[in-house]
């Protein structure tokens, strides 16, 4: 399904309004970056700290993770995902400082909303349902701030405030920033719907599970 296409006639809001200025830097979080076998993941003011002292001196003002990079030294702690060999990361992350506004990018259903409890997990997260050209997909925003604002069934304008970026329990333990996801309904129907990362084995059907989300990220 070719997002691209089909979302020309649609206008997608900035994620971040306004907030984001000039271009980003573009972190390494794959194990050939040895600086990811020295973060502490247990340490959610620590981690945070080295992620955006990194940030501080590129003279970026702002920063990004990409969809697709194999990220096994940062998943270490998370067992499961491990075992299963689910290495590579199905979204696009947004590097921005806590409590910083998401706007909705596209008119959607709130689908789901949940906090996960477990470290390394999404924290706080919810699920937009869209229907465009009668054809239904969803997108995912992981690692906010709790109490969410919105409610299930609700439906959100693109440009409305959706949520705002969490920290420690609300991100997962998790450095703050934003993971943006696409999911297909076939993703959603063969119960692949929370999977932050997807196996090697995998990757030939990536694109009919979860497509690369930057299409609906704009700034």
């Amino acid at each position: 399904m070719n997002f691209n296409y089909k979302l020309d006639k649609f206008d997608v809001y900035p994620l971040f309004g306004d907030l984001l200025k000039g271009e980003p830097y573009v972190f390494d979080f794959s194990s050939k970056n040895p600086k990811t076998l020295n973060y502490n993941l247990d340490n959610f003011q620590e981690f945070n700290e080295d992620i955006f002292n990194e940030l501080k001196h590129s003279g970026k003002k702002w920063g990004i993770g990409e969809y697709l990079e194999e990220r096994k030294n940062i998943l270490r702690g998370s067992i499961n995902i491990i075992n299963e060999k689910r290495i590579y990361h199905l979204g696009l992350d947004i590097i921005v400082p806590y409590n910083s506004v998401v706007f909705c990018p596209l008119d959607g259903y709130v689908h789901k909303l949940d906090k996960e409890t477990q470290k390394g997990n999404y924290g706080g997260y919810l699920v937009l349902e869209h229907k465009i050209n009668n054809q239904t997909f969803y997108s995912l925003y992981g690692h906010l701030k709790t109490p969410h604002k919105v409610e299930l069934g609700e439906k959100i304008l693109a440009g409305q405030k959706l949520a705002r970026i969490g920290r420690e329990s609300d991100s997962g333990g998790w450095f703050c920033h934003l993971h943006l996801q696409i999911i297909t309904q076939k993703a959603m129907n063969e119960g692949y719907s929370e999977w932050g990362y997807i196996s090697e084995k995998l990757l030939p059907k990536v694109g009919e599970y979860f497509p690369d989300p930057n299409f609906l990220f704009k700034w």
